[in-house]
Order: structure tokens, then C-alpha cells, then sequence
């Protein structure tokens, strides 16, 4: 007999004692036979432990019972919903919960599927439908979910015993960034090393002694070296030009310039230039100032691109117009500069901003461009928090809008000197 037992007899005992003192103290036959049957069904409630029992089994039964799941609580599929990220929970390899960024992605009846049906990724719909697969690490990366190019992290994170809570992260436009990021490298090096070869080419032929000799072969093979190596600096400018836009383009001009006045000035050196297309240049509307939010050098050179692409592209002996002028609402000036050329293609403007693309490469590296004049441009009005437009028509010509801020307050702001 336990310990336990033992107390409780003695305390029924000890009960039934003071019930009989209680009694024979008693006068009444009835008082003295109510306070005995009192007194023994207190003994026989201790003794048989009645309530302790009753506890120790209530508490054994919920130690037994399973705790209660967090995807059963009643604001879960509110708290998953909340996140734009697709979200599934997989328990014994069905999906059980699906947030509706998950539904778009994967189908309106998913939940209850087999995730091998659901995740069209052989390695990803093993891991999940695995119980004892390990999901510490690094996510995995998927692509083929969705759309074909979609790229995706997917992160598995164990919520209860089966159950796994799945979410997936869209990285497509990190990895196109990154894929752009490897291009320019790749498109940088190849650009640098056509003029290197050519260059090392000539060097080697001018060292021996029938070529060197030649004066006629030597100047010819020198001047080919001169215009490859000035390829090779305006590169490099340009790259130059490129990268310390990008450092910028999170700070924000605070000077306001007269955009007119670097219209004219642009206009009068391309004019007194070598390139007889600088003298076909027409300006419209500049006789006024036009006082915008901007940076002089990066203005410059973003009208010297757009022009030196209108006299390259432009057919020669027809105008190229700069027009300046103000947008409807007056918030905003409109530099518009057009050609009179055979125009672009429909498919290739959206491209045209890219590091270097080019409609026609052998064209364009023939007529001295480096691949980089339209992304600068593009890259300056992000840093002006303007806006830029490309519109052309095949057999007609081309014409580049650039929407620029009007500086409304003069008075307090700085102005830039364009000299």
C-alpha cells in the first residue's frame, strides 16, 4: 500500500472519530444519525481519493492530448493572407493551407493536392513530401514556377510534428539585374578588347621590316591604330561618365540651370565642330530662359548624345530640329530633338536604353559609337527625375523628349553657371 493510501485511510479514520465524538455529544437520536452519515460519507469520499482521482485523470488526459496546431488557430489563414509572398502549408505531403498569393501562383484547388502535383520541381517536391528531409540552410533557388522565367526562393520552416510552413520569394528581378550585371562585364570586355587585338595586330605587322619601311603602309596602319585607340577612350569615358552617374543618382540636384542656354551652347560647338551635320542643327524655342532643376555637365552631355546620334542616323543634308518648350501643365520643360533618317524598328526601342545595344552593330561601330550614348541619357533623367521618350517611324525618322523639372522658386535656389 503507497504512502498515499495510507493518509487517506488515516484521515477517513480520523473523520469518522469526530463524527461519533460530534454524535455523542448530541441529544436527539436524529441530530446523532445525521452527523454520523455526514461523517462517514466524508471518510468514504477521502479514502476512495474521489477528486484528486477525478484531477490527476483530467490532468493525464490533457497532458495526452495533442497540442493544438497553429494552422488551426482561427487567424491563421488572415495572417498568411496578409503576406504577398505565396505561402502553403504541407502536412503528410498535402497541402493544407494556401494564402492567395499561393492560389494565383499555383491554381484555385490546390489545397488538398499532393505537393508532388502542386510544385512542379522534382528536388523541391521531395524535400516537402520527405517528414525527415532537414530544412536548415540556405534556401533553394526554383525557376520554372509560374511563368517560365520566374525565379524563385523557396524557405521550409517546420511549424508542428508533419507539418511544414513553405514560402516563396520572387527573385526575378534580382537575377535579371545580376544577369545584366554579368552582360555589361561581358559586353565591356569585348568592346575593350576589338580595338586591343586590331591594335596588337598593327603593332606586330609594323615590326617587321617590309611594313615598316613603307611610309605609305606605315601611315596607313598608324592612322587605323589612332581611330581604334580614340574608340578604346571613349569607351572608357563613357564608363566613366556611366558609373559616376550611378553613384549620383540617389542624390538629387538642388541648382537650377537655364536649359536654353546649354541648348545654344551644345548647338554652337557641335556647328563649329569637323562634322558638317553640326551646321544642319535648327533651334526652336530657346530664345527665352528656360530655368530647370539640373546639373550643367550631366545636361551637356546628354544633349551632345542625343544630337551626335541625330547627326550619325539622320540623313545627310536634312535638318535635325532641338525644340524646347514647356509640358500642358507647366510643371515641366520639353526638350524634343528629331531626325530626318530610315528610323527604328517597333521591337527595338524598348531596348534602346541598354548598355550596348545596338540596332545595327556594324553600322554603329563604323560610325564611332560606343554602344553607351543612349543609356547615359537615360541614366541623367533618372538622376533629373525627369522622363524620357522614344518614338520613331521606319522611312521617316527618329525623335528622342526629354522632360525636364522646372525650377519654380529662382530666388532660392542656386544657379549653376553653364560657361
Amino acid at each position: 500500500m503507497s504512502r498515499s493510501s495510507l493518509f487517506r485511510l488515516s484521515m477517513a479514520a480520523l473523520l469518522l472519530f469526530i463524527g461519533a465524538m460530534a454524535a455523542a455529544s448530541s441529544g436527539a437520536l436524529a441530530e446523532r444519525t445525521v452527523i454520523m452519515f455526514v461523517a462517514g460519507m466524508a471518510a468514504i469520499f477521502v479514502a476512495s481519493d474521489q477528486g484528486g482521482g477525478r484531477a490527476r485523470a483530467r490532468s493525464t488526459r490533457q497532458a495526452q492530448r495533442p497540442p493544438m496546431r497553429i494552422s488551426h488557430h482561427l487567424d491563421f489563414q488572415r495572417f498568411i493572407d496578409a503576406s504577398t509572398d505565396p505561402i502553403i502549408v504541407v502536412e503528410a505531403a498535402r497541402v493544407t493551407n494556401a494564402n492567395d498569393a499561393a492560389l494565383r501562383l499555383f491554381g484555385e484547388n490546390v489545397v488538398g493536392e499532393n505537393v508532388r502535383t502542386v510544385v512542379r520541381h522534382a528536388g523541391a517536391a521531395e524535400r516537402l513530401a520527405d517528414e525527415e528531409a532537414s530544412h536548415e540552410g540556405r534556401p533553394l533557388r526554383l525557376t520554372g514556377i509560374g511563368m517560365r522565367d520566374q525565379s524563385w526562393d523557396m524557405r521550409i520552416q517546420r511549424i508542428a510534428s508533419g507539418q511544414k510552413l513553405v514560402q516563396l520569394t520572387d527573385r526575378t528581378s534580382s537575377q535579371a539585374a545580376e544577369k545584366m550585371r554579368v552582360d555589361f562585364v561581358a559586353n565591356a570586355s569585348h568592346e575593350l578588347m576589338t580595338p586591343l587585338s586590331s591594335v596588337k595586330g598593327f603593332i606586330e605587322t609594323l615590326r617587321e621590316p617590309d611594313a615598316g619601311e613603307s611610309a605609305p603602309v606605315r601611315e596607313r596602319f598608324l592612322a587605323i591604330m589612332a581611330a581604334e585607340t580614340d574608340r578604346m577612350q571613349a569607351l572608357v569615358r563613357d564608363l566613366m561618365s556611366l558609373s559616376r552617374i550611378e553613384a549620383e543618382k540617389h542624390h538629387p540636384v538642388e541648382t537650377s540651370v537655364d536649359i536654353s542656354a546649354i541648348a545654344k551652347s551644345v548647338a554652337g560647338e557641335l556647328a563649329a565642330g569637323s562634322n558638317p551635320r553640326g551646321g544642319e542643327i535648327a533651334l526652336e524655342g530657346v530664345d527665352q530662359p528656360v530655368m530647370v532643376m539640373g546639373d550643367v555637365s550631366q545636361l551637356r552631355q546628354l544633349l551632345y548624345n542625343i544630337l551626335f546620334n541625330a547627326m550619325k542616323y539622320g540623313r545627310a543634308g536634312t535638318p535635325i530640329t532641338l525644340s524646347l518648350g514647356l509640358s500642358r501643365s507647366g510643371s515641366m520643360a520639353r526638350l524634343r530633338v528629331a531626325d530626318q533618317g530610315e528610323g527604328i524598328a517597333p521591337e527595338h526601342i524598348p531596348r534602346l536604353t541598354e548598355r550596348f545595344y545596338r540596332v545595327d552593330s556594324g553600322r554603329s561601330r563604323q560610325l564611332g559609337g560606343t554602344g553607351l550614348g543612349l543609356s547615359l541619357v537615360k541614366h541623367i533623367v533618372d538622376r533629373h527625375r525627369g522622363h524620357l521618350e522614344i518614338s520613331s517611324e521606319l522611312g521617316k525618322g527618329t525623335a528622342i523628349t526629354v522632360m525636364l523639372q522646372i525650377a519654380r522658386d529662382r530666388l532660392a535656389m542656386p544657379v549653376q553657371d553653364i560657361t
